[in-house]
């Protein structure tokens, strides 16, 4: 399972030219919530971790003015989980 850990480990070490901060709120609407926010002047975005198991992303290309990803998952649905966070990770590059 994905969680704000793993995204450290594995998208984290490429965000190098990002402004990263991680923020951690106890009692949202999905329990407890670890988001990631991560900003370029060319993109940016964020992602929710929440304790329950849903998933948010979203990512913005700042130059186009465009939303590039826009989802939020069931905590059941983890093929689609992983097939976005891998969307993601190419888009970060």
């Amino acid at each position: 399972m994905q969680d704000v850990n793993w995204f450290k480990k594995v998208i984290g070490p490429d965000l190098k030219n990002y402004q990263v901060k991680y923020k951690y709120f106890e009692e949202g609407d999905f329990g407890s919530l670890n988001q990631v926010e991560f900003n370029t002047e060319k993109q940016g975005g964020e992602i929710d971790f929440w304790s329950s198991g849903w998933l948010g992303v979203h990512l913005v290309d700042y130059i186009k003015g465009e939303e590039l990803i826009n989802v939020f998952l069931q905590p059941h649905q983890e093929k689609e989980k992983n097939n976005i966070l891998k969307i993601l990770q190419e888009l970060l590059k």
